[in-house]
């Protein structure tokens, strides 16, 4: 029988807590489910995703938008913001390369 621990899972943020999960798993040498960070080559530096659930009508009005004006969701999203004053750098509209695989390659 293996030896169960009791962890605090008190109001840490998600990435203290992944912190915290992935050296009790080195320390008992067993895998983590936290990813190892990779260093990003990005001429922008370091990039944390957001992840946001938005209203049925609110997708459908940015698929459309965005549809209309030929670029992503996310280009939509980040000139909203750039309007609204938050610091978004132009490379920070660069598309990441996952729309030019397959026969879209140019």
């Amino acid at each position: 029988m293996s030896k169960k621990i009791a962890f605090s899972l008190d109001d840490d943020d998600d990435d203290a807590l992944a912190q915290r999960i992935a050296e009790t798993a080195k320390q008992q040498g067993i895998p983590s489910l936290t990813p190892a960070p990779v260093p990003s080559n990005s001429p922008a530096g370091a990039r944390r995703p957001i992840k946001i659930e938005v209203s049925d009508a609110l997708f459908e009005a940015l698929t459309v938008a965005a549809a209309q004006q030929r670029v992503t969701k996310r280009y939509l999203i980040l000139s909203a913001l750039k309007q609204a004053g938050f610091p978004v750098e132009e490379i920070d509209f660069r598309e990441d390369g996952r729309r030019l695989r397959g026969s879209r390659k140019q």
